[in-house]
């Protein structure tokens, strides 16, 4: 019984570590290592007019994020595509967000307390590998 309760034990506390050491990774995450993910990323990011000649993500260009609960964001373009990436406070409130949206949001992609508005393939494989 007593090596029962240790094995028992043991198992509880390496699940009580992987639980959090996911956490750890998720709460490491910021607006500027997404950014910084596309910018070096290769791929043909612009704001705005994708014509105008300016590369890279703009931290000033915001989609209006308030109204669903986010704290931050920022849009962009791989080629012709939007892509919008949304901040919210705790990852609590992204999923209030979601469903309160559902079903318009249940397909994005989230990471964390981070949000993908995108269908471009790129995009979810960029935004995905953010660590």
């Amino acid at each position: 019984m007593k090596k029962f309760c240790s094995g028992l034990f043991i198992v509880c506390m390496v699940l009580v570590f992987a639980g959090c050491s996911s956490s750890k990774e998720d709460d490491n995450l910021t607006m500027d290592k997404f950014i910084e993910a596309f910018n070096n990323s290769g791929e043909d990011i612009t704001n705005g007019v994708p014509t105008d000649g300016k590369k890279g993500i703009d931290k000033d260009e915001k989609p209006q994020y308030e109204s669903i609960g986010a704290i931050d964001a920022v849009i962009f373009n791989i080629g012709n595509s939007p892509v919008k990436i949304y901040e919210f406070d705790t990852k609590a409130d992204l999923k209030k967000a979601v469903d309160s949206y559902s079903p318009l949001m249940d397909e994005y992609p989230d990471k964390g307390k981070f949000l993908l508005e995108s269908k471009n393939k790129k995009a979810i494989e960029i935004f995905n590998s953010v660590k």
